[in-house]
């Protein structure tokens, strides 16, 4: 039934790493209702389908003559045109909580449904009107396949293959490129929205990223190679699902490896069209805020009052949106208030405040009774590379040189103002 050499096996792997993940993923995006996971088990059904006819024909359907050769012919779909949206899609849930799926999504899909046209219309021809209404049997290729299949593998379809190869390529690399433009600006979206950040760069989701680009881009470069060298064999072919293969394989591990629980803060929408009505609607006092300097700076006023009173960069979970409503504006005035008085992102900004709440710490001495971390979490830094890496970026030295100077050198501790280099 499966023949296991060297290349349907090399195959066989990232195949059911795929399937099984994909499993995983479904049931814990029924358990947990997270869209995510489904568009990240598609992605991972449809590498495994991509790779599936090769693993199959190495592994003894092709030659077997019977319905296994038949299912061959008939089961190869154009599904690599779903790639492309589905990681779009996956990179826009996974990043955003509140994220519904919309009608218009469908349209992404489109290019998959025109594309099916014609495998389904050769699956319809031979079985419903061939073989089921004249009855009759097939006879090509040992009794496998019928007229409209033996059509298409006599290259009846080559100007409608070309164009749908072309297409489908073109449009996976356009897509790509979007989710790394979406990628840069939920980075930025992060470092202003959340002042302890680290953990929401999510540094898998990253690495994911690129293992997309690297793997995909490789196999199209394969792919290339394959088309322009005379005669290729099947071994030639091969590579390219390999990389697929490869791809599933790491893929899936990554995928489930994002824990959910670090997503469910994340409201990234950029171009949420209801986003911008609620980012529009702000009032009449930070409409005015938009244009006036004297107002920017009323409202830098009542940011300082607050934060001297309340201390809110205590909090490691500090929000932009929840500080901004707390001062009486919103967050996209209160951004950029912070950006043009202080030259700082929301995050720099808190970070700057526990640092210099941190060396005041330092100067009163309490680093002599408790850790440098446990003054740090006191601070409202939640981990300890988050802090010393806002820390050197602040002062250009680590913490422990900042001991050793302290004595000889008085550290800017008397004010935020100083610490950043700004106006108290």
């Amino acid at each position: 039934m499966f023949d296991f050499n060297f290349y349907s096996s090399l195959l066989l792997i990232g195949f059911v790493q795929g399937l099984v993940y994909a499993c995983l993923l479904l049931l814990r995006g029924l358990r947990q209702d997270r869209i995510s996971d489904f568009f990240a088990a598609s992605i991972l059904l449809v590498g495994a389908l991509y790779v599936a006819p090769w693993m199959l024909g190495f592994a003894g359907w092709y030659d077997a003559h019977d319905w296994r050769t038949t299912l061959m012919f008939y089961g190869s779909w154009n599904n690599l045109s779903l790639l492309g949206p589905l990681v779009w899609l996956y990179f826009r849930s996974a990043t955003n909580t509140d994220f519904t799926w919309r009608r218009r999504y469908w349209w992404h899909f489109l290019p998959f449904a025109l594309f099916s046209l014609l495998p389904l219309g050769i699956l319809l021809y031979d079985w419903l009107y061939w073989w089921l209404w004249l009855g009759e049997d097939f006879t090509f290729f040992y009794g496998t396949r019928g007229p409209a299949a033996e059509w298409d593998n006599e290259n009846g379809s080559k100007l409608y293959s070309t164009f749908a190869y072309l297409s489908i390529r073109i449009m996976t690399i356009i897509y790509l490129g979007l989710v790394v433009m979406d990628y840069r600006r939920y980075r930025r979206y992060v470092r202003e929205q959340f002042s302890n950040s680290g953990h929401l760069q999510l540094s898998g989701l990253s690495y994911l990223l690129l293992l997309l680009l690297g793997s995909i881009s490789i196999t199209f470069v394969l792919e290339a190679i394959t088309v322009l060298t005379d005669s290729p064999s099947y071994v030639d072919e091969w590579k390219r699902f390999f990389s697929m293969s490869i791809l599933v394989f790491l893929a899936a591990i990554q995928f489930y490896d994002i824990d959910p629980r670090l997503t469910r803060v994340l409201r990234f929408a950029p171009d949420d069209p209801e986003e911008e009505a609620r980012s529009a609607t702000a009032t009449p006092e930070t409409e005015r805020g938009g244009n006036d300097a004297a107002e920017l700076q009323r409202i830098a006023a009542r940011l300082e009052r607050r934060l001297e009173v309340h201390a809110d960069y205590l909090d490691p979970e500090v929000k932009l949106a929840a500080l901004a409503e707390r001062i009486g504006t919103n967050s996209s005035v209160l951004s950029r208030v912070i950006n043009t008085t202080y030259a700082m992102n929301f995050n720099d900004y808190i970070n700057a405040r526990r640092c210099s709440a941190f060396i005041a710490k330092l100067a009163a001495g309490e680093h002599q009774q408790h850790t440098l971390l446990s003054l740090a979490l006191d601070c409202g830094f939640n981990s300890k590379s988050t802090f010393n890496r806002a820390f050197r970026k602040q002062y250009g030295y680590s913490p422990r040189e900042a001991i050793a100077k302290i004595d000889a050198t008085p550290l800017p501790h008397e004010g935020f103002g100083q610490a950043i280099g700004g106006k108290s």
